[in-house]
Order: C-alpha cells, then sequence, then structure tokens
C-alpha cells in the first residue's frame, strides 16, 4: 500500500458521501488497512506499537453496524 493508493480509496469514499452506509464502511476498512501497514512495516518502534495497540479493538467482541 503506499500514498497514491490511499488516496484512491479516500477518493472512494467521497464518491460515495451520498451513501453515508457505504462511505462509513469503506473509512472504517482504510483506517483498519493503514494501521495495519503502520504496525508490520514502520521502523519507528513507537508508530508501530501505537498502530499495533489501537487494532486490538478489533479483537473486542461487539455488535458493529451502521445507521
Amino acid at each position: 500500500m503506499d500514498v497514491s493508493h490511499v488516496r484512491q480509496r479516500v477518493q472512494a469514499i467521497a464518491d460515495t458521501a451520498d451513501d453515508p452506509e457505504d462511505a462509513h464502511a469503506r473509512e472504517d476498512e482504510l483506517l483498519v488497512d493503514v494501521l495495519k501497514v503502520i504496525a508490520d512495516t514502520a521502523t519507528d518502534d513507537q508508530a508501530r506499537a501505537l498502530a499495533g495497540a489501537a487494532l486490538e479493538t478489533r479483537k473486542i467482541e461487539f455488535e458493529r453496524w451502521y445507521a
């Protein structure tokens, strides 16, 4: 994943802004994907640790829904 790929996905979110449920789901997926890349590849220990810690929320079981 590189910045141009992220920008394409941001544009896709903007293009679906008239469907808030779809846009919200896409945004959540993008943020998780970016955090995963940071957690897996960052050379900065703190950035890697922060991203990994934030991703721990994905392990919490609760109903995820969109309005």
